[in-house]
């Protein structure tokens, strides 16, 4: 952990993440190990927004989500950085709106610009 801070000072908050991570499995198994995702036979399919660019949840985990997900999810992308994309743009912001208001669910390969942060 010291390692991480000196490299990516910036993301000091992941020692807690990392710390419960080392813990995984010990000194017993994992209750609930990690497993594909089983999703069938939904009316509206899963909506899934991530950033292109997230320190803390890999846009690869996401397209991975998205691939077991297959007809039953969409993911949505933010091509900016930053973890959680809701509020990070107004399209991010509209679309995910959009999608819980009224369950309008987003083309395939939607993605929203990334906007410059606000001081």
């Amino acid at each position: 952990m010291r390692q991480v801070e000196r490299v990516a000072p910036d993301m000091s908050y992941t020692r807690p993440v990392q710390a419960v991570a080392a813990c995984l499995g010990s000194p017993r198994p994992v209750a609930n190990p990690q497993h594909r995702l089983d999703v069938r036979g939904l009316r509206t399919p899963i909506l899934l927004s991530n950033a292109l660019h997230d320190p803390a949840s890999g846009y690869d985990w996401a397209t991975n989500v998205s691939r077991q997900l297959g007809r039953e999810g969409v993911l949505l992308t933010y091509e900016g950085a930053g973890h959680g994309s809701y509020g990070r743009s107004d399209c991010t912001q509209g679309t995910i709106d959009r999608y819980l208001i009224d369950l309008e669910v987003p083309a395939r390969g939607t993605s929203c610009p990334a906007v410059a942060p606000t001081t």
